[in-house]
């Protein structure tokens, strides 16, 4: 499923946070290793016509007098990490020390945090001119829990005239969540976006829910804040909302991965995160990977929220017909 290995960036580095150094790592042992990840990668990586250029990267690597001065375990994954992220993103390498594995170390799980952190949903308001604001920082499992959650959320901005997404903290994770956000937002039912699975030779499409819990807003503006942080399934997010012109992007172009990966075993403690499927939209027959999604409006990530809520409210500001609302839009623009 798209939900297990659709990850984000922040996933990966907290797993990564909690390496433990480890005793000296023979030259041996390197070899091995980037042998296991060198077949793994050739297998796997839905990017094939890359591999090429990734084996020659990790045999500079193998070579380097970087990799000579290698003498633990976390600083064989930041550099073997490090080569790899110069292709793709999604790309990591993870030691864990094994009489510890069962405990755990390795880090909390991303879907786990999400789900004991209300689906990564921190702030729902209604800002003054009746304009909805939804900050989150994950893309949560979908289960009967995260659909509540949803369901909440979206009610609470049912009757706003107009929504901002704010994922500029956002680090993806599922693409049923998208499916399932994304719902709430479009008329009928809607090709989002498709997976191509290299290990199987199959694709997966994704489409609007036909049948959600709660009030479509089909026509409402819809903003959503990007920043160079905003990664996987959060780009999917804003990446198909904007090619299907039903929202406006603003912020920075973000962090650029598209493609879903999980985790093969290398032997000695070492896994490697290898994408092994692409996105492909379904209009642009392309996906957001190594080049991020492009904002309709650029701006600061410190600056987006303002100039998204500034947009929402000039726009308000020419079709309201409430005199209320409208004193109540001009002293926010004023200020």
């Amino acid at each position: 499923m798209i939900s297990k290995t659709i990850a984000a960036a922040a996933a990966f580095s907290l797993a990564m946070s909690s390496l433990a150094t480890g005793a000296a790592i023979t030259q041996q042992e390197k070899d091995l290793i980037v042998g296991k990840l060198r077949q793994e990668i050739g297998d796997n990586y839905v990017l094939s016509e890359h591999v090429g250029a990734i084996n020659k990267t990790l045999d500079e690597a193998i070579r380097s007098g970087s990799m000579k001065s290698v003498s633990t375990h976390q600083e064989m994954t930041e550099l073997l990490t490090a080569s790899l992220r110069r292709f793709d993103k999604h790309f990591g390498v993870q030691w864990r020390d094994q009489k510890h594995a069962s405990a755990g170390a390795g880090g909390e799980d991303w879907f786990a945090k999400l789900g004991r952190k209300n689906s990564g949903f921190e702030r729902v308001e209604i800002l003054d001119g009746n304009i909805g604001y939804v900050d989150f920082w994950g893309f949560d499992n979908v289960n009967d829990a995260s659909r509540t959650r949803v369901k909440t959320v979206m009610a609470m901005v049912a009757d706003t005239d107009a929504i901002i997404f704010d994922l500029r903290k956002n680090g993806g994770g599922s693409g049923d969540m998208v499916r399932l956000i994304s719902s709430y937002l479009l008329a009928g039912k809607v090709h989002l976006n498709s997976f191509y699975w290299k290990p199987s030779n199959t694709t997966t499409e994704f489409w609007t829910l036909e049948d959600i819990d709660g009030k479509r807003r089909t026509d409402v503006p819809l903003y959503v804040l990007t920043s160079a942080e905003t990664f996987s399934a959060a780009e999917e997010f804003a990446y198909n909302l904007k090619q299907l012109r039903r929202a406006t992007i603003v912020g920075e172009t973000t962090k650029g991965g598209a493609n879903p990966w999980r985790f093969f075993e290398l032997g000695h403690g070492y896994r490697a995160a290898i994408p092994i499927g692409q996105a492909i939209n379904p209009i642009s027959k392309a996906n957001w990977e190594h080049v991020g999604v492009q904002p309709d409006v650029k701006a600061t990530s410190a600056q987006a929220r303002h100039v998204a809520y500034r947009m929402a409210l000039a726009a308000l500001k020419e079709s309201t017909r409430n005199p209320r609302q409208l004193e109540e839009i001009n002293k926010k623009l004023n200020e």
